[in-house]
């Protein structure tokens, strides 16, 4: 085995392995040095979830506040010996005061979405008509109408230029099934009907071109063996490189105070019209949460930016991210999160982080054995130059 390694790194000043003789705790001090001093492979995978976990949970946590330390290692090692409880929604107030009650300020109403009932018809001689993934020459054609071929209106463009149409036969469709949803542009169709009495629902980008956002973050240390006992951090996220519509490349870099720990730094893609990283993948990992899409739940809370702008937020938790080490180690995540209801982007975020042991060693067994350590890292949004939702007192 190699010694445990946990980003940012920890640091390792006894080297007691424990005995026969030793008492319970001793055997257990034992066992989390020994665990700690033997090194072992790590994949690429659980590689990245530690550094991005971590760069990214540790830059979530300073907007969510944890509970006392003591009460953390208290709740937590009664969790290991009962059944865990989940609530669908925690109340604001465990974010330390960040968030409140979002009965005390006026959240609009979303406008209903118009069903389709406007027509357009390609209106090219000879030439199909180019479908497009968005509202713009820069986006990938996907589709090809025919001269004279009809589609429903889904939505416009803000200057009505383009309109999104369903439906066309797509890549994923089977053969005989038109579901995909497309863009053309107003100068290739004609609007069938009067289209002066044209009404539909504008489409409009969830986040810009040159979006660019700051995260404050603490991070935390609650282990005797923790050179570094604490450290604070900035993450920036911003557009990197040309956008390739509809995705925004958005590069995310933490620099930690003092340089406690090193520069890191990771990409995701954004779509730029629905606010939702590329894949999804990430829609069920706290730690990766970042980009969830617009509307990505009721607003539950309110947050107070620093600047004294007001945000309706969707927080939700406890979330729970087990890793297997190896070895008998299970590395555990468990934080809330909070979002702005509008564009789904991140907002706040904390986690607590502990190390489970499960196996034999010095003739006693463990079953997911608690020692104490652990790490909590605490992250909120600072500044954006992104429309979120903000509201205002009743």
């Amino acid at each position: 085995m190699a010694p445990f390694q946990s980003h940012p790194t920890f640091v390792r000043a006894t080297s007691h392995l424990g005995s026969q003789s030793d008492s319970p705790s001793q055997q257990a001090e034992g066992l989390l040095t020994a665990k700690r001093n033997v090194q072992r492979p790590r994949t690429r995978q659980v590689r990245f979830l530690t550094v991005l976990g971590i760069m990214l949970g540790g830059l979530l946590l300073s907007a969510c506040a944890i509970p006392p330390l003591e009460q953390l290692q208290s709740n937590l090692t009664q969790a290991d010996a009962g059944a865990e409880t989940r609530a669908v929604n925690p109340p604001p107030d465990t974010f330390g005061g960040l968030v409140t009650s979002i009965d005390n300020y006026a959240v609009p109403t979303p406008v209903p979405t118009a069903e389709p009932d406007t027509t357009v018809v390609v209106n090219t001689v000879g030439a199909r008509a180019n479908i497009r993934s968005g509202p713009g020459l820069d986006f990938p054609i996907v589709g090809k109408g025919n001269p004279g071929a009809a589609f429903a209106v889904v939505s416009s463009s803000a200057d009505q230029e383009w309109w999104q149409i369903c439906c066309f036969q797509g890549t994923d469709d089977a053969e005989g099934e038109a579901t995909t949803q497309g863009w053309v542009s107003a100068s290739v169709v004609r609007l069938a009907g009067d289209a002066e009495a044209v009404a539909v629902n504008v489409t409009e980008e969830v986040l810009r071109p040159d979006l660019e956002s700051n995260w404050e973050v603490d991070w935390q240390c609650g282990s005797e063996r923790c050179d570094v006992k604490s450290c604070s951090a900035a993450v920036q996220a911003q557009v990197s490189g040309t956008p390739q519509q509809p995705l925004l490349s958005i590069e995310h870099e933490v620099t930690w105070d003092d340089t406690c720990f090193a520069t890191d730094s990771w990409v995701f893609d954004v779509n730029q019209f629905t606010g939702q990283e590329r894949t999804g993948e990430y829609g069920e990992n706290f730690l990766y949460g970042y980009w969830l899409g617009a509307n990505p739940g009721e607003a539950n809370g309110a947050y107070t930016m620093p600047d004294g702008q007001v945000v309706a937020v969707w927080c939700s938790g406890p979330h729970t991210v087990e890793i297997e080490e190896g070895s008998g180690w299970t590395t555990v995540y468990e934080g809330n999160t909070c979002h702005d209801v509008r564009t789904g982007m991140l907002v706040l975020l904390s986690y607590n982080k502990r190390w489970l042991f499960t196996g034999e060693f010095e003739g006693q067994s463990y079953d997911r054995a608690y020692f104490g350590d652990n790490e909590t890292l605490r992250q909120r949004l600072t500044d954006t130059n992104v429309t979120l939702q903000f509201v205002e007192e009743r």
